[in-house]
């Protein structure tokens, strides 16, 4: 199959690397469209480098949770996330009242599998304005009005679910169910569980190759073709006669306040040890010929790239067929979603503080974020929000 490159662009700010001709024409074409808009209605334009910051309009506190699931509902002013600690879905409006908490451990109507992972169960924005929640300890799809109320459930196959359902519910599994193929696509309808399509994807590799522990994997998008992530330093494009685009993409080094964070989750991580395996895990020898667990892991971090993307969760494909992908620069004051158009890199939306996940729909924007932790945080614990952001006038 025939494939485009860019050259690499790596360990350079990651902001100016990524800059391209669509940029200077997002401009042009916001001037060019702005009196398509209401007179006296302001239109957003992106910085010298290519960077939106729309405006907040509205948040809600949601309570700590080991998910990132979030779901931005068809009214725009309502989103989900789901309470991973008590097994509960909460949904919120964008002035800050519960619409909806809902849901309990159990195997009946309306109730989720118990498990320990964040990631069992999917949550995604209904065309009617309902919620489906996707649960893959259970192999169940199940809906529910905002406010909680049961609708209907299905069986459902093991698959990683698109944002959005209609009649039918779009998901992927990895590679390995269909031969020359890197994933593969299932639609399966809602109220029977019937599986309606399978199809492979194109098998690549598109002249990419991958180091140790890294890989590639991706979504559809709503042209019939494919984007993936490779590698942690590339996309590929792949539209629906198989011709595949691959964009390099900016990466950058941790910085000192990524490497405390990496630190800190890994005593986390260990903090069941006992005292003679956390001995172990601090041990330098006497002569300074090897370095603790600690020490090794932290300098390993510190000499890597951070990969591009925060994780195969962070993306999806808007109604306008865009590519939205949050990456790992910052990720402090601030986060950064990166949007591709047509396999080009379009611009950038920044928004306040250490993003979780986030869904995109009609002219909104809602982020799932942690909160900087204050002077005035006792517990030291940072807090968590839903931010919505109205994207209607960015010139896009």
């Amino acid at each position: 199959m025939p494939y485009d490159t860019e050259p690499p662009r790596q360990h350079f700010s990651p902001v100016k690397t990524v800059l391209t001709p669509a940029v200077t024409a997002l401009v042009v074409l916001a001037v060019a469209c702005s009196q398509d808009y209401a007179e006296g209605d302001a239109i957003l334009l992106p910085d010298a480098e290519g960077v939106f910051t729309p405006a907040v309009i509205g948040t809600a506190a949601v309570p700590p949770s080991e998910s990132g699931q979030v779901a931005l509902l068809a009214d725009e002013r309502v989103a989900c996330v789901f309470d991973f600690y008590d097994t509960r879905v909460r949904c919120m409006d964008a002035e800050g009242a519960a619409v909806g908490v809902f849901g309990r451990t159990g195997e009946g109507p309306g109730e989720f599998g118990n498990s320990d992972s964040p990631n069992s169960l999917h949550l995604m924005r209904g065309e009617d304005g309902t919620l489906g929640v996707y649960d893959s300890r259970l192999f169940r799809f199940t809906v529910f009005e905002p406010s909680g109320s049961y609708v209907a459930e299905a069986r459902m196959p093991f698959l990683q679910p698109r944002r959005s359902f209609g009649t039918v519910l779009t998901g992927t599994v990895w590679r390995g169910w269909i031969a020359d193929s890197l994933m593969v696509r299932f639609d399966v309808n809602v109220a029977s569980g019937e599986v309606v399509r399978q199809e492979g994807s194109p098998s690549g590799p598109w002249g990419v190759e991958c180091g140790e522990g890294e890989g590639i994997d991706g979504i559809p998008d709503r042209a019939e073709g494919w984007v993936f992530e490779a590698c942690g330093d590339r996309l590929i494009f792949v539209d629906n006669t198989g011709n595949a685009t691959v964009l390099s993409v900016p990466t950058e080094l941790p910085d000192e306040r990524d490497v405390a964070r990496r630190e800190e989750e890994m005593w986390i991580g260990r903090a069941t040890l006992g005292p003679a395996e956390m001995a172990r895990a601090l041990q330098i020898s006497s002569d300074g010929t090897y370095q603790s667990l600690v020490d090794q892991t932290l300098e390993s971090y510190r000499s890597r790239p951070k990969p591009y993307s925060l994780g195969g969760g962070h993306r999806l494909v808007d109604a306008a067929n865009r590519y939205w992908i949050a990456t790992q620069r910052d990720t402090h004051e601030w986060s950064y979603l990166d949007v591709y158009e047509n396999a080009e890199y379009a611009g950038s939306v920044r928004v306040t503080d250490r993003l979780r996940g986030f869904d995109v729909f009609g002219s909104t924007l809602v982020v799932l974020v942690e909160r900087q932790v204050g002077p005035d945080d006792a517990d030291g614990v940072p807090d968590r929000a839903l931010d919505w952001y109205d994207l209607g006038h960015l010139g896009w």
